[in-house]
């Protein structure tokens, strides 16, 4: 999912800046979401279930949440 489509898909500019705190007009400027906010919309898409934050970050995700890596799934902390 591209920026444009993240945007559209959490209800355009206004709900977007709404949802963080900013202003609208901000979002309409914006030709690429600056990461950190693009991190906090990744998260507010997939609790609305929009998209996986997987699909918002394909080649990054495991890095950003390390919940998410696959060679954790399944491990359990050892002392």
């Amino acid at each position: 999912m591209n920026d444009t489509q993240l945007i559209k898909a959490l209800g355009g500019c206004n709900a977007v800046a709404r949802l963080l705190g900013i202003k609208g007009a901000s979002v309409s400027g914006w030709k690429v979401i600056p990461t950190d906010r693009k991190i906090r919309l990744a998260v507010i898409a997939e609790d609305r279930g929009i998209c996986l934050r997987k699909d918002i970050f394909p080649n990054d995700y495991q890095d950003i949440w390390i919940e998410l890596r696959e060679d954790l799934k399944g491990q359990s902390c050892r002392t």
